[in-house]
């Protein structure tokens, strides 16, 4: 009886959900202002999460886009034996599995992944993040660190990055949509030999560069992030000559977009400084990534934390976006790549609670709000963090933030629900504007048929 009438209460909340947009959505007689988003992608194709190789296709579906965190050290250099395997050869003689992957005891198998992702509707941008331990002959390097190929290179020159530039040349020769000859392709034996397989149209260079808390070796510097970003957008200008010449991500594959690292924190100066090592260092000028993506939570101290529009998450990425617009290509996406809130009420991430709701209720509505906001905003995509929990017995911050209970449960909690109904709702629809309402406490979002 007990779930039972869980099952009603919520039915009835989505039903007062999908009444509430089709009233405020699709509203006559609101005057609608003039802030309008030119993005062309769909809502259903905006709204994501992270997700990982082993989370599952049907709980994936409560969005239409997936960031997915992808360790380097998983696709070559046997981290997984005690010790590391020593005896790897590493860049330039790398021996590279995706199918099945080095790591996941054989299990992971990217290929299939990635096919079963995509042809169950959604779109998958891969966050290739962590240095491969390999680079060093001891391991002694941290997974965090600013992948160089040697100890003592510099941090800003683009040719110390080689390894590393060679590694996403290969992954979108692999998954992208242009075939590269076979003798380029660095695979270990017995892995199909694959190329083009037009899997993936965007992939992630690193995740959270800026972090200034793991320690120097592995803070970038904007000028020393750009410098990596250059020599795995297109080998700096197709200048890296030396070695391989398998350099980066254009080389590859053309038409993939290179997807700037997620700062930790909304950071316009930390962007701005990126442009200006780009302009002063590379032969064209160029703003070497197709993407600029942030982070952003909404903290208030030890918590509870603010809500969407406390944190004001509209204004703080419309100011992303207008620098995108004044600053730079208007074609480069804006994401916002990681936001969320945990369910443990000991978490000083959790949403606070108002009667007559309880935690789950208020991070469902907090989702469906910030998602609006941030359409409102004009984002490109909006990726939340993350589907699943890491440990709901936790009260540290990002432990109970998913959508779904931990690994190997897979239940839903309110806001799975919430957000598939969102997706639902809004599939193949746009921004149009935001209306105005009488009351500063109704917001009114429009949107139409994207066709």
């Amino acid at each position: 009886m007990k779930n039972y009438l869980l099952k009603i209460r919520l039915l009835l909340s989505l039903v007062l959900i999908m009444v509430s947009f089709s009233r405020f959505l699709f509203a006559s007689g609101l005057s609608q202002n003039e802030q309008t988003s030119t993005s062309i992608i769909p809502f259903d194709k905006f709204l994501g999460v992270n997700a990982f190789v082993n989370d599952p296709l049907d709980k994936m579906q409560c969005v239409g886009f997936i960031r997915e965190y992808h360790n380097w050290n998983w696709d070559e250099g046997d981290i997984w034996d005690e010790g590391g395997n020593t005896n790897y050869p590493g860049y330039p003689n790398n021996e590279i599995k995706w199918a099945p992957s080095e790591a996941g005891g054989g299990a992971w198998n990217f290929d299939d992944f990635y096919t079963n992702t995509v042809n169950g509707g959604i779109t998958v941008a891969p966050c290739l993040k962590e240095t491969a331990k390999w680079l060093r002959p001891d391991f002694s390097i941290g997974l965090h660190d600013k992948p160089t190929d040697n100890a003592g290179a510099s941090t800003t020159d683009p040719n110390s990055y080689q390894a590393k530039a060679h590694h996403m040349y290969q992954f979108a020769a692999r998954y992208g949509s242009t075939a590269v000859p076979d003798d380029k392709l660095t695979l270990a034996p017995g892995q199909p030999r694959n190329t083009a397989m037009g899997l993936i149209s965007y992939v992630e260079d690193w995740n959270e560069q800026d972090k200034n808390w793991e320690g120097a070796a592995a803070y970038f510097s904007p000028q020393e992030y750009a410098a990596m970003a250059s020599a795995n957008y297109d080998g700096h200008a197709n200048t890296m000559t030396q070695g391989s010449g398998t350099f980066g991500v254009k080389n590859a594959d053309p038409n993939m977009k290179f997807v700037m690292g997620g700062i930790w924190e909304i950071n316009i100066d930390y962007i701005d400084a990126m442009k200006t090592w780009f302009a002063e260092n590379r032969a064209d000028g160029k703003f070497a990534c197709d993407v600029i993506n942030v982070h952003n939570y909404s903290w208030d101290g030890n918590g509870p934390a603010l809500s969407p529009e406390a944190f004001d998450f509209e204004g703080k990425m419309k100011a992303v976006v207008d620098y995108r617009d004044q600053n730079l290509n208007p074609e480069i996406e804006v994401w916002i790549s990681e936001f969320g809130w945990d369910t443990h009420p000991g978490s000083r991430l959790r949403p606070k609670v108002t009667a007559p709701f309880d935690i789950y209720e208020v991070q469902a509505q907090w989702l469906v709000r910030a998602y609006l906001a941030f359409a409102a905003a004009g984002v490109d995509r909006a990726q939340q963090y993350m589907l699943r929990d890491v440990n709901p017995e936790s009260s540290t911050q990002f432990s109970t933030s998913g959508m779904i209970t931990r690994y190997g449960e897979w239940n839903p909690k309110t806001s799975w629900y919430y957000v598939y109904t969102l997706k639902n709702t809004l599939t193949n629809m746009r921004f149009a504007g935001k209306s105005t309402t009488g009351n500063e406490n109704v917001y009114a979002y429009q949107f139409k048929d994207i066709d």
